[in-house]
C-alpha cells in the first residue's frame, strides 16, 4: 500500500469513527464527535488547502505547491544535493527526482554533477525559477491572509502552537532516512 493510499484509508477510518461516534443507527456525526476528528478533519484541510494552492498555480506563470517548497528551499540553500531537498521536503528518493526532473524540464531548475561525488546532483535554480517564486510569494501571502482570516491573534498563536507540536510529537524520520531511501 503506498503512503497516500494509507492517508486515504486512515481517513477514511477516522470518517467512519466519526460516524459511529454519533448517533447510532442513523449515520449521523455529534457535533461533539465532529469536533473532535482532529485527524480527519487535518487531512481534508490539507487537501483543501493543497487543491486551492494548485488552482492558482494552474497558469503557466505559477508553480505547484511541491515546487514551490523546493524553490523556497533552494533559495536558502543554494545548490543543494537532490536528497538533501527531498530530506527537507519529506519526500521519497524517487519522488523527488521526478519532481526535479519536471522542475528542470520546465526550465526552474538547472542540475550539475557533485565537485566532490560525480554521481551526486545539486540543483541550482533559473532565471525563470526567481520568477515562480515571486508568484509563489504573492500566492502564499494571498492564502496566508486567509488561513487568518476570522481569527484573532490568540488564536492563531494556539493552531501555531499545536502544529509545531505535531512536528515534535511525530518526528520526520520515524527510522526512515528519506535523503537514502530507506530504514537506518
Amino acid at each position: 500500500m503506498s503512503a497516500m493510499s494509507a492517508v486515504s484509508a486512515v481517513s477514511a477510518v477516522s470518517a467512519v469513527s466519526a460516524v459511529s461516534a454519533g448517533d447510532p443507527g442513523k449515520g449521523k456525526v455529534s457535533e461533539e464527535a465532529a469536533d473532535r476528528r482532529l485527524y480527519f478533519l487535518l487531512t481534508v484541510g490539507q487537501r483543501r488547502v493543497q487543491r486551492w494552492i494548485d488552482a492558482r498555480a494552474g497558469d503557466s506563470a505559477s508553480v505547484s505547491a511541491a515546487q514551490a517548497g523546493v524553490l523556497f528551499y533552494l533559495l536558502r540553500h543554494e545548490d543543494a544535493l537532490v536528497g538533501e531537498v527531498g530530506a527537507a521536503l519529506q519526500l521519497s528518493p524517487s519522488s523527488m527526482t521526478g519532481l526535479a526532473n519536471r522542475m528542470v524540464g520546465a526550465g526552474l531548475l538547472a542540475r550539475r554533477a557533485d565537485a566532490e561525488d560525480g554521481r551526486a546532483t545539486r540543483l541550482r535554480i533559473t532565471a525563470a525559477g526567481h520568477k515562480a517564486v515571486a508568484r509563489a510569494r504573492d500566492i502564499l501571502a494571498e492564502l496566508n491572509a486567509l488561513l487568518h482570516d476570522d481569527f484573532t491573534e490568540a488564536e492563531l498563536k494556539i493552531v501555531a502552537r499545536w502544529l509545531s507540536n505535531l512536528q515534535n510529537r511525530f518526528p520526520a524520520d520515524l527510522g526512515i532516512d528519506l535523503a537514502r531511501g530507506g530504514a537506518q
